[in-house]
């Protein structure tokens, strides 16, 4: 989830334990040597690389994403990688002998801003770093490359160990993005994150992309020695988070692997590059990437390019269909409800009993929400000033948006969720009933199943947020993520509110029939909150890429009274 300035979401706190506890590292990353060396680009500006030597590493992970999934042993031969994200000031040499095209500028793009020459580029590519990297004389990294980069070779969680991810160590979203900043940050300004081998900002700043084209299952075949995936695939790999994500501990992960599409240029993304004496791996060419380039570098904005590169590749246009009001009924009787120790809030699983009880087939949509409007059962949606700090997200909330009637109503706080539901003779669900509308009686960890989430069960972020088309979807746009009811959009498209305060040892304590939490209490790991009205929001949504999130045992705390979020939703209830 993306939070603004100031904006308090308190949100995996169940791992600070963890995190805490497994601050020691294995030494066997101190058996290596630090090594440097000086290269120059054609310019003559010199750039360091370190070194990365001949060997084996952990790679990946055994409780992450499946995606990274198994952990499991990898050897690759020697090669250097840039100590530091590739800059402003060494991109620009590549435009200026005509071997590179600008990046994309406008919003957060460092480029033909004010920036210093030290900021990373962003806003490039694939294909432009890739040609930036063949310029230079070296290449993008592989996945396991980067990876070894990152982690060294005892398998720790983050370049500088098991410590949990925070400001100290990488420009991410910690409370707020890029820190407080809301943007990059020039390139070593956290050398505490440094990793075994001493390349800077392997977490955080910008995501970097990576030569292999990603597949889900990817570590289950491939190769044990210098492993490449060079076959064409729909999206690249990117790794090491940035300044705009702020789920600080699951998106900073060395193992986490994003995919996305490589026609892109986003002020998030950026790259360095390695040498080797390898030969460059074998990759197959996409036939229609010229086309779709061409298309998109019309323009120099960066999100009017990304919307051309879309078009230019055959984005369908969203359904216009109306989704009617309907009402589905979840029959009484117990469920399993928690998780096995996945999030402290979450545990124990057990079963509850919870009444018979209907609830929304869809989320509350635009179009509802209006009528309630009209009636003047609900306040007219403002934005205040200040609301965002990016411009473009003021778009991202769907009141008022032509074409947006059918998307759900977001940008919501738990006050106007409870009243309109109220307007609409119905109250929202209760944590209970909306956890058993979403996972059924079985303990599944998904609506649809245990297989992980992917944009053809729910809308997400892969490849950009809403599946790479930066906006919620229409409700009921994915069929193959409902739930054993017939309930749509449990996961994804926008977080739930409900009825409960929240209180992070509720489900130790909480009721075996009908669990309802009617008091706000202080949460006693936050003293100096103690007038935080948290209530609780479920299933995930649009801007939101950790399948981790979308699980229907996840729990968010947030605030009660938050400013307009655009991942925020709701769907109604009643007896």
């Amino acid at each position: 989830m993306r939070i603004g300035p100031g904006l308090i979401v308190i949100v995996m706190l169940g791992l600070a334990g963890f995190f805490l506890a497994c601050n020691a590292v294995s030494p066997l990353n101190s058996s290596i040597v630090l090594s440097s060396t000086e290269v120059q680009l054609p310019s003559g500006r010199p750039v360091v690389m370190v070194k990365v030597s001949k060997g084996s590493f952990l790679m990946g992970s055994h409780v992450d994403e499946d995606e990274d999934r198994p952990l499991h042993r990898v050897s690759l031969d020697e090669f250097h990688i840039d100590q530091y994200e590739v800059t402003l000031d060494e991109y620009r040499d590549c435009v200026e002998a005509g071997e590179c095209d600008e990046p994309a500028i406008g919003g957060t793009c460092n480029w033909d801003s004010d920036k210093t020459g030290d900021y990373p580029v962003n806003c490039v590519s694939w294909y432009d770093a890739t040609k930036f990297c063949e310029w230079a004389g070296k290449r993008l990294p592989t996945e396991a490359e980067w990876e070894k980069t990152a982690r060294g070779v005892d398998g720790r969680r983050f370049p500088w160990g098991n410590g949990q991810a925070n400001c100290e160590r990488a420009v991410i979203g910690f409370r707020s993005l890029g820190c407080g900043r809301q943007e990059t940050w020039p390139v070593g300004s956290k050398p505490e994150g440094i990793s075994p081998y001493g390349a800077n900002d392997m977490i955080g700043n910008v995501w970097e992309w990576t030569m292999d084209g990603f597949r889900i299952d990817e570590y289950q075949d491939h190769g044990r020695e210098n492993p490449v995936q060079g076959a064409l695939t729909k999206y690249k790999v990117l790794r090491g988070n940035s300044w705009y994500y702020s789920e600080h501990q699951n998106d900073s992960r060395a193992s986490n692997r994003f995919r996305f599409p490589p026609l892109r240029w986003y002020p998030y993304i950026g790259f360095r590059c390695v040498k080797s004496n390898l030969p460059a791996p074998s990759l197959t060419p996409d036939p229609d990437a010229s086309s779709i380039q061409e298309a998109a570098k019309v323009v120099s904005d960066w999100w009017e390019r990304n919307l051309a590169a879309r078009k230019a590749a055959g984005e369908p246009a969203f359904s216009l269909e109306v989704r009617e009001p309907e009402m589905i009924r979840i029959p009484d009787g117990p469920f399993q409800m928690g998780s096995d120790g996945v999030e402290s809030d979450e545990v124990p699983r057990r079963e509850v009993f919870v009444d018979a009880f209907s609830i929304d087939k869809y989320e509350v949509t635009v179009a509802q929400y209006l009528e309630c409007v009209e009636a003047g059962g609900c306040e007219p949606f403002v934005l205040g000033k200040g609301a965002f700090i990016q411009p473009y997200e003021w778009d991202y909330c769907n009141y008022g948006q032509p074409g947006k009637e059918n998307h759900p109503m977001n940008c919501v706080n738990w006050f106007e969720a409870d009243r309109f539901c109220n307007w609409a003779g119905k109250r929202l669900p209760t944590e209970a009933e909306w956890e058993k509308a979403a996972r059924g009686t079985d303990g599944r960890r998904f609506p649809w199943g245990d297989e992980q989430a992917t944009c053809d069960h729910i809308v997400m972020d892969i490849g950009g947020d809403g599946c790479g088309r930066e906006s919620t979807w229409p409700v009921g746009s994915k069929p193959l993520g409902a739930s054993p009811y017939g309930v749509m959009d449990m996961s994804g498209n926008v977080w739930e509110w409900v009825a409960d305060w929240y209180a992070y040892d509720f489900y130790r304590r909480g009721q075996d029939v009908n669990p309802f939490n009617g008091v706000q209490e202080p949460d006693p790991r936050l003293p100096d909150r103690t007038d935080d009205k948290l209530k609780i929001q479920r299933g995930g949504s649009w801007a939101d890429q950790s399948t981790f999130i979308h699980r229907s045992a996840n729990r968010l705390a947030y605030l009660a009274d938050t400013h307009p979020d655009y991942t925020s939703g709701f769907r109604c209830a009643k007896d």
